[in-house]
């Protein structure tokens, strides 16, 4: 009896999809909750300086917000594949891969939150170099959106979506 057939008579593939659905978010989500508690005291501390840096503090700290939105939209694609009907093992399999690159992609919210930080501190004591320093906050961006790239196309590939 091969491996596959021993683990889809254990675990189904709506449960590996729903394993990979709850990584894409769960991973995903912490990495952005704490990119956002970085840049968050950074916003907070030179707000609390002067209230005219609160609107290019916050642009600058709500960045790593990004990456849980693609964790949230690669887990309703996959729970959404699961409401339709039963996911087979290798369909599963695909999920939980997609979930994966995405949520670990994803922990570049800490990064960029580091970023956006160091951005804020240079922004309030430099307005002429708002838009220059927004650059070195998108740039772990790039992370996340090639995980969620990727994941896109395994659910595609893989026949889930």
């Amino acid at each position: 009896m091969a491996i596959t057939e021993v683990l889809g008579s254990v675990i189904n593939g709506n449960v590996l999809g729903g394993i990979g659905a709850a990584l894409a978010i769960g991973i995903a989500g912490y990495g952005s909750a704490k990119g956002l508690g970085i840049s968050g005291n950074a916003a907070s501390g030179v707000t609390g300086e002067d209230e005219k840096n609160f609107s290019s503090a916050l642009i600058l700290q709500v960045l790593p917000q990004t990456q849980v939105v693609y964790g949230f939209i690669i887990a309703v694609l996959i729970i959404l594949s699961i409401m339709g009907g039963d996911m087979d093992y290798e369909q599963g399999g695909v999920s939980l891969a997609a979930g994966i690159a995405v949520g670990v992609t994803g922990l570049s919210g800490i990064a960029q939150g580091n970023a956006a930080a160091a951005a804020i501190g240079a922004a309030t004591k430099n307005p002429k170099v708002r838009g220059k320093v927004l650059i070195f906050v998108v740039m772990p961006e790039i992370a996340a959106l090639f995980g969620f790239v990727i994941a896109i196309m395994l659910l595609i590939s893989g026949g889930v979506l």
